[in-house]
């Protein structure tokens, strides 16, 4: 691993093997646990050229270390994690958007909560690179999704430092903290693509980078009415343990499948419609919050309306977005941080 004249990361000697180049990446802790592809001279210049960027462009700088993310340190990490070249455009968009002030990286990576950064994509670029946006969306199976979340995670990494018990102060953490990433299925969604909602074209590429704390199943098969499945999501998004309803802000993420999308348009429902409804539903009763010990202070910063706390401030801080399977049988709730916002920046093609 080393790299020659037009790149300044310093050279590393190492057993030239598969074996050999992920031993000593693991024992410079370089990597999430997981084999690496050794980022060889030639790996990297393909990746750079990719980009149609010079290698010391700098793309922003990565809390909480602020290491400076130029596109040959994203190289670097996208080849360890086993990206192809072509997906260089969609992580420095990634990059540029998690490094955004609103959306708090340094809060996300030092935190002890189990949060993790959800890349979500929209637009051609989605087909083009074969992303993933119908069954098993958020799950395994698609190079592209599993590299691109995993080389955000070792930027992260090996950029911003966030290292497991120095930098990363999680508790527990979640299997999302290796790779999140997927797309929206914007060909099954009867409503504005969120890229669109957000202001960007339609035929723009954009990538959304916001703070999850994991994804909790809503089983709505049993149910037949929109609104019952609604009223069960609401639920979901409403236990007390979680960051949003705890902080009272942030911006609760709903993945219904197409089919739920389907039975909403059926009803005459708009995707504000469902916003607005979920926010009306979720929630519990002030009475119900903890009140001893850190309750009296937490008390005030909880969104509150008619005696309900919220998990947000307002409905349009509810996310909706449409992926995965056909069918009406599940929906996901993605708690957030609720001390980040979410970014949304449009991929520029070299």
């Amino acid at each position: 691993m080393g790299f020659g004249a037009g790149f300044r990361s310093r050279i590393v000697d190492v057993e030239p093997t598969l074996e050999g180049a992920f031993a000593e990446a693991y024992r410079r802790g370089w990597t999430d646990g997981l084999p690496i592809v050794p980022p060889t001279v030639e790996r990297v210049t393909t990746m750079v050229a990719a980009a149609g960027r010079e290698p010391d462009e700098i793309v922003a700088k990565v809390p909480p270390a602020f290491g400076a993310a130029t596109v040959e340190k994203i190289a670097i990490n996208a080849v360890m994690a086993g990206c192809l070249p072509e997906y260089m455009s969609v992580l420095i968009a990634a990059v540029e958007a998690m490094c955004e002030p609103r959306f708090n990286l340094d809060g996300v990576q030092s935190t002890t909560n189990p949060v993790g950064v959800a890349l979500l994509v929209n637009g051609p670029i989605r087909k083009q690179l074969d992303i993933n946006c119908e069954r098993n969306c958020m799950g395994q199976g698609w190079r592209a999704n599993g590299t691109l979340g995993r080389a955000i995670r070792l930027i992260m990494l090996n950029v911003g430092g966030g290292k497991p018990g120095t930098g990363d102060k999680a508790i527990h953490g979640f299997p999302g903290k290796y790779s999140f990433c997927f797309g929206e299925m914007e060909e099954a969604n009867p409503w504005e693509p969120l890229h669109v909602e957000r202001g960007f074209k339609k035929e723009d590429s954009t990538v959304t980078v916001s703070g999850v704390q994991g994804t909790s199943n809503v089983l709505t098969a049993q149910w037949f009415d929109i609104y019952d499945m609604l009223d069960l999501i609401a639920d979901a998004m409403s236990y007390l343990g979680g960051n949003n309803m705890g902080l009272g802000q942030g911006e609760p993420l709903v993945v219904l499948a197409p089919g739920h999308a389907d039975l909403a348009r059926a009803a005459g429902l708009s995707k504000n419609d469902v916003k607005k409804y979920l926010f009306e539903k979720a929630g519990q009763p002030v009475d119900r919050m903890p009140r001893r010990f850190a309750g009296p202070r937490l008390l005030p910063g909880l969104t509150v309306v008619n005696g309900i706390i919220k998990p947000c401030r307002r409905w349009e801080d509810v996310m909706v977005v449409v992926a995965g399977g056909p069918e009406p049988y599940h929906a996901t709730f993605l708690p957030t941080f609720g001390d980040t916002w979410s970014v949304t920046t449009k991929v520029k093609l070299p």
